[in-house]
C-alpha cells in the first residue's frame, strides 16, 4: 500500500477504505478527508522536522495528483492520521476509540526509530 501513497488523490481512496466510506454519498466529504492530510503533514513536520528540511509546508485543497512528498517508509502513518482526524467528528463512542488508535499508530510511526 505504501507504494501506492504518491498523491493527494492516492491518500483520499486508502483512506476511503479504512474508514469503510466506499460507497457514494459519502460520510466524510473529499474536503475533509483532503483538509486532514494537510493537517498530517503540519503534524508529521512537527514532530519530525528532519524529514521536511528541504521542503515548505504544502496545504492541500482538492483530490488530485499533486505528490504528497513524505518519504515512503511514513507514508502509512500519514494515511493513519487522515483517518484518525476523520473519525473525530463522529458521534459514535465506537468512533472514538477508532480515531484515538489511528492517530496513536501515527504518532507512533512517527517517533519509532526503524
Amino acid at each position: 500500500m505504501a507504494d501506492a501513497l504518491d498523491t493527494v488523490q492516492d491518500y483520499v481512496k486508502a483512506a476511503r477504505v479504512l474508514l469503510q466510506d466506499q460507497v457514494a454519498p459519502y460520510r466524510y466529504p473529499d474536503t475533509d478527508l483532503v483538509q486532514a492530510l494537510s493537517f498530517a503533514m503540519l503534524e508529521a513536520r512537527k514532530q519530525r522536522p528532519d524529514l521536511f528540511l528541504n521542503s515548505a509546508p504544502q496545504n492541500y485543497t482538492i483530490v488530485d495528483t499533486t505528490k504528497v512528498a513524505v518519504d515512503i517508509q511514513y507514508r502509512v502513518a500519514i494515511l493513519y492520521y487522515v483517518c484518525g482526524t476523520a473519525q473525530l467528528r463522529d458521534d459514535e463512542n465506537t468512533q472514538d476509540s477508532r480515531a484515538a488508535g489511528f492517530l496513536a499508530k501515527f504518532s507512533s510511526a512517527m517517533t519509532s526509530m526503524g
